[in-house]
């Protein structure tokens, strides 16, 4: 996996290096802390600054390997009850969201809270700066969009961490000194939505972008990021609203599943922002291995294990839960007779690799089969990018949002169907029957949540929205309490007198 490398500082500047076009930026690494009065001079400047800001995404924490299991989807998979460690060694501490093991001290707490908290700081830098910029040295409408993407990404970094966190440091000024006690969740929530909305509503961000500026926010982004906080806010009019504003733009479902979750599909009309990656290093031969990949050549393996419980989600091709299928237990092993997604998404035991120097001791379920792509061969090395948003979940969130909220049925039915109605899916329904036997038809729209973006790094969240913090651990649930939010790190109450720890960990 390639991370944004961005090798520019004023001293390269004074050497006479070049600077990328525009449309390299996001292949281009932060400036170093270059200092803020002999960095912004022009718009290559203020966007290389920019990119230090998108580069902060790919870092342990964030969207960077599993480690820990410190990224997104591995938080679906080692923190919820769809997934679990199929490394056996794995200890509490290297693990602990699947042993019930967080803590104050734990690496994990401490990872998340410093990479967002970083990426917080460059983006502060950026909108701070650039408009004190000389008019001859940028143009208006570049400088809205430096601003526009960096508010976007601020935004992104401060509804993670209240997400998990709750009650953070609301800092908005690079330029801030002394300690900075914790704000409200509810008070970053509604800065951070105030902030973003006004950018959504005005022409800073573009509304589509060229296939070579792909991982750039758009204004798609925008209403699709604002969606999902207030979803999680249960700000349900709000949520209805912004995802109405994406509906409206040029986005649709990519009929191929697969081909979706491949190289081909990062330019998908379905993806609305994510994570870009490539394999290659600085434009050589020379090659990292890939985040997303869990294959070499033809053999696989992967350290997430799948639950039987992710696995009798599934419907059977009919549209039947498997505890009420017609098909036997073998017959409902059988691909062909269950819903497509089951087979896209997970890969069965039998189908491992008996001598994979890994695989001999994962005999439980499944493995994710998400983002392989059989079409390359060297599947170390991917240049496959990570969706963070993409126009299923905001179909979804709407539904969410409108059932919640007594919307029409119809049309929550409707925006189901539409997902389900995807060519390489293409599921029956959503039925009156469907609907009793899950209890609702929020559960309806939970199941096809669930079903639909596996180890996507959207179920840990769903789940903790819902309440449902019993279904956070597969084998280590540490009860409701401390299940809610996340402890902040000690290095940080060691740093910062001014916090004060959440209360279900210790605090008063």
């Amino acid at each position: 996996m390639k991370k944004i490398n961005i090798y520019i500082t004023a001293f390269l500047l004074g050497l006479g290096f070049t600077l990328p076009s525009c449309s390299d930026f996001l292949d281009r690494e932060n400036p170093s802390e270059a200092s803020a009065g002999n960095y912004w001079n022009n718009k290559a400047e203020a966007e290389a600054m920019l990119a230090g800001c998108y580069s902060v995404l790919q870092e342990q924490g964030l969207y960077y390997n599993y480690y820990n299991a410190a990224d997104p989807r591995s938080l679906d998979g080692f923190g919820t009850t769809d997934g679990y460690s199929g490394w056996w060694f794995w200890s509490p501490s290297e693990m602990p969201l699947s042993w019930g093991s967080l803590s104050p001290s734990c690496e994990l707490v401490d990872i998340v809270w410093k990479v967002c908290y970083k990426g917080i700081a460059r983006c502060n830098e950026v909108i701070y700066y650039v408009p004190q910029m000389e008019e001859e040295n940028i143009i208006q409408a570049d400088a809205d969009r430096i601003i526009g993407e960096a508010k976007f990404l601020r935004t992104f970094y401060y509804n993670y961490l209240t997400s998990l966190f709750r009650d953070v440091s609301l800092s908005t000024e690079p330029t801030e000194n002394g300690y900075i006690p914790v704000s409200p969740k509810a008070d970053v929530v509604k800065f951070i939505t105030d902030d973003l909305k006004a950018v959504a509503q005005s022409d800073a961000l573009p509304t589509t972008i060229a296939a070579s500026e792909r991982g750039r926010a758009t204004r798609g982004a925008a209403w699709a990021l604002l969606c999902r906080i207030y979803l999680h806010n249960e700000m349900w009019a709000d949520a209805a609203d912004a995802a109405s504003k994406v509906m409206t733009m040029n986005y649709t479902l990519e009929d191929d599943y697969l081909t979706l979750f491949s190289e081909a599909g990062n330019t998908s009309k379905e993806v609305i922002f994510a994570v870009r990656f490539s394999s290659a290093i600085d434009g050589t031969d020379n090659k990292m291995r890939g985040f997303l990949s869990t294959r070499n050549n033809e053999e696989f393996y992967s350290p997430i294990g799948v639950t039987n419980d992710l696995m009798d989600e599934y419907y059977d091709i009919d549209g039947n839960p498997v505890a009420q299928s017609s098909y036997t237990k073998d017959e409902l092993l059988d691909f062909a007779n269950r819903d497509p997604r089951f087979e896209y998404n997970i890969r069965l035991k039998e189908d491992w690799v008996s001598d994979d120097w890994i695989n001999w001791e994962q005999v439980i379920a499944g493995r994710i089969n998400k983002y392989q792509d059989y079409t390359v061969t060297e599947k170390w090395f991917d240049d496959q990018d990570y969706y963070v948003l993409r126009y299923a979940d905001v179909l979804l969130m709407r539904a969410e949002a409108l059932a919640n909220s007594g919307g029409s049925q119809t049309e929550i039915e409707g925006l189901i169907n539409q997902v389900r109605d995807r060519a390489s899916v293409n599921m029956p329904h959503v039925t009156a029957a469907e609907i009793a036997n899950a209890g609702s038809l929020l559960n309806v729209i939970k199941h096809e949540r669930r079903v639909e973006f596996a180890f996507e790094g959207l179920r840990y969240f769903d789940l903790k929205r819902w309440r449902e913090y019993s279904k956070l651990s597969e084998f280590g649930y540490v009860g409701e309490a401390r299940s809610k939010v996340w402890p902040i790190p000690q290095g940080e109450l060691d740093n910062n007198k001014a916090i004060v720890q959440a209360v279900e960990w210790g605090g008063k």
